[in-house]
């Protein structure tokens, strides 16, 4: 990685990304950061002087990246009117799918939230969760009129994509298929536009989408 001399906090943001991405908050060490990032601990933690302030960095930034596409798409989904509600759905799910496709670490820091790694650390702090509920809040004025589960539809929605792009599918013959397979990938993207507009109830007449 290649940065401008003195920008040495934004290649420990990155370096630890990837690690903690990899690896998990409670697998990754700050002496690991300073090997990979080429920094002693002392350079480190003249910008963050624990793990945990660098973890916290870095899921403030992640949940950036992460507002700054899912909000506008979650705003739009909610003034839809009815007739333009099912594109507007499509659109959040690709958005979404784009994003993880673009920075695969997204998936990757969730699940290893998911499955407790860093279970002492709140991120109520840096205002993750409070974008869940938006989102929910939004999802519902698709979800509602059918009598379907928005909070259920936008977690299903996200546990998908994150499957999807970590691991992809398996083939008749056992072979692993994912984003990297054009076909498979497209054939994924359909699957969301159908699941989610026919449990939305939705018209669906042009849940296909063009190849990409």
């Amino acid at each position: 990685m290649d940065f401008p001399e003195g920008n040495e906090r934004e290649l420990i943001l990155q370096v630890a990304t990837r690690l903690v991405a990899g690896l998990g908050y409670d697998g990754t060490s700050i002496q690991q950061v300073g090997e990979a990032a080429g920094l002693d601990a002392e350079t480190i933690g003249a910008y963050f002087p624990t793990k945990r302030e660098l973890y916290l960095e870095v899921m403030r930034k992640n949940h950036r990246i992460r507002a700054d596409v899912v909000i506008p798409c979650s705003d739009e989904l909610r003034t839809a009117p009815h007739e333009e509600k099912a594109a507007a759905l499509r659109r959040f799910a690709d958005s979404y799918l784009d994003l993880c496709l673009s920075h695969p670490e997204i998936a990757l820091l969730w699940m290893h939230r998911w499955m407790s790694d860093a279970s002492d650390i709140d991120l109520d702090a840096i205002d993750v969760r409070p974008m869940t509920p938006h989102i929910i809040d939004s999802m519902s004025t698709a979800t509602d009129p059918a009598g379907a589960d928005a909070q259920f539809i936008t977690y299903t929605l996200v546990w998908c994509i994150h499957g999807f792009v970590l691991s992809g599918v398996l083939d008749s013959m056992g072979r692993r298929s994912g984003a990297g397979d054009p076909c498979t990938l497209l054939r994924f993207r359909r699957h969301m536009h159908q699941m989610l507009t026919r449990v939305a109830l939705l018209d669906q007449h042009d849940d296909r989408v063009d190849d990409k």
